[in-house]
């Protein structure tokens, strides 16, 4: 058996935990052995690092290991470990799948052993902490910086057993980076089944709770944890404390608002409808904003584009748009690979199924948890098997689709992009007029519905595009109005064609 040092037991000790408790647990003493790149932690009572096992099934799969170096706290894990919970064997608990009892889950392990200390042995914690605020930046409810690789793999690998857990109390740091981890867990697990807990004054996390307080205030707390609101029925102390919202650019200045200007600015969770006559330029002016955005902000985007096989046309267009070029270039194609996924038939297989709305909408809940998706596109809205029920009209039926695809980017914090054609009546007497989101076939809700609603439209002489900004429901996400780009055909990119436009018209 593995051995708790005396240092070990008193740092437990100090923090209000019982040395019996990391004892069962199997925490241990270990110091580092070896040389560079062979380097381990083994078992020594002599050493100074606290281990801190990660079992499945009474196998231990990792390890956490915490040390102290130059009066600093570090953190790192076995090399090649399972990046799961620790305490995952809980998940198992059949209280959690009939909801006779919630699942907590703790930013610390610390935090984890006092909730368990506390009379509530249902207790999992993250493996790698919070993730980092960006500096002198404030919190939005999912951070636009890029999430690092495999920051969330805990959630992807116990998907399954997650989703039969009926109540999740967040009993997380209450600080920048806990307040960013709460909402990375209800984007992905749904705020449905979340709760939040409320700290007391001068206290961040249970430990502090516990050891000022002591574990009869650990158990009140996690008991009067506060679900997220329920859908419709609302108390203003049942909201937890959420940043506002914070729009993000859309990577041209010009669109960032200019005074008198038409302007936009995207924000997470948000229903875009973009319009326009066929080649006109709908679907390159998108995956322009989808690679500024990737860019500027590390949003990952799954697109579904059944019209533009993958490859080699989607592939090319983009990398004409990063590079300029579609040439294979391994640093553009490797930009490529992080912030792209496709939606599509197995691109291996010749038998196609039909793609229903209700198909995407699941892959793209999937590519949420592997990939950390913040865009959605689906081009265009009339390639999808639309299923609707009996009896159901187009009208009902495009409500109905429209409010799915809203939920799912409320839940999971992704803007949803659906570009939809026109119908022919922009054809009058022979000649074309400019769409509207009205044009759009079966129903006004693609014009009442949408946060931002877009109209593309190509100058057939000049090489010039207006974006006609028709729909705006947030007052700070922008200004309805038309800003003129240029558009370059040899390399698929989209400018401004100056910074402060001398006319623009107001739609």
């Amino acid at each position: 058996m593995n051995t708790l040092a005396p240092a070990t037991a008193a740092f437990f000790e100090a923090r209000g935990i019982s040395p019996e408790t990391a004892t069962r647990f199997e925490v241990y003493t270990g110091a580092l052995v070896g040389e560079k790149p062979d380097r381990r932690v083994v078992p020594n009572p002599r050493g100074n690092i606290v281990v801190y096992p990660f079992l499945e099934h009474g196998v231990v799969v990792n390890e956490k290991y915490r040390a102290e170096r130059n009066g600093e706290k570090v953190f790192w894990h076995r090399k090649g470990g399972k990046r799961t919970f620790w305490n995952a064997d809980v998940l198992d608990d059949p209280a959690l799948d009939n909801g006779t009892q919630p699942l907590v889950i703790t930013e610390g392990i610390e935090d984890g052993m006092v909730a368990i200390e506390s009379g509530w042995p249902l207790t999992v914690s993250v493996p790698d902490g919070a993730p980092p605020v960006p500096k002198d930046a404030r919190l939005p409810p999912l951070d636009p910086q890029t999430e690092p690789n495999g920051k969330f793999e805990f959630l992807w690998l116990n998907r399954d057993r997650l989703g039969r857990v009926k109540r999740i109390i967040l009993a997380v740091d209450n600080d920048g980076p806990g307040q960013r981890l709460a909402a990375e867990l209800v984007r992905r697990v749904g705020a449905g089944r979340c709760l939040f807990v409320s700290y007391p004054p001068g206290c961040k996390d249970l430990n502090e709770v516990r050891q000022k307080l002591g574990p009869d205030a650990v158990s009140t707390l996690l008991r009067e944890a506060k679900p997220y609101p329920v859908r419709g029925l609302y108390r203003l102390s049942e909201y937890p404390n959420l940043p506002t919202l914070v729009p993000v650019s859309c990577g041209w200045p010009i669109f960032d608002g200019l005074p008198g200007n038409g302007w936009m600015k995207l924000f997470p969770g948000e229903f875009m409808v973009v319009t326009g006559i066929p080649s006109h330029g709908k679907s390159t002016w998108i995956m322009n904003l989808l690679v500024k955005l990737a860019l500027l902000h590390g949003w990952r985007a799954a697109i579904f584009s059944p019209e533009m096989p993958t490859v080699p046309y989607l592939r090319d267009k983009l990398r004409k748009i990063v590079s300029g070029s579609d040439a294979a270039d391994p640093v553009t194609d490797a930009f490529i690979e992080h912030n792209f996924v496709f939606l599509d038939n197995d691109p291996n297989d010749e038998d196609e199924d039909d793609i229903t709305l209700e198909w995407i909408v699941e892959k793209a809940r999937d590519a949420v948890l592997r990939d950390g998706i913040r865009v959605l596109v689906i081009d265009p809205w009339n390639e999808i098997e639309h299923a609707r029920k009996r009896e159901e009209s187009t009208h009902e039926y495009i409500g109905r689709a429209i409010r799915m695809l809203k939920r799912f980017g409320r839940r999971y914090e992704v803007a949803v992009i659906v570009l939809a054609h026109p119908t022919k009546d922009v054809y009058e007497r022979g000649k074309l007029r400019t769409a509207t989101l009205y044009d759009i076939d079966g129903s006004a809700h693609w014009f009442n519905k949408p946060d931002h609603g877009l109209v593309i439209e190509r100058d057939p002489v000049k090489a010039e595009t207006t974006v006609h900004i028709s729909k705006v429901r947030f007052e700070q996400t922008g200004y309805r109005g038309a800003i003129r780009m240029r558009f370059d055909p040899k390399t698929q990119q989209f400018d401004q064609l100056q910074e402060i436009q001398g006319e623009l018209t107001y739609e």
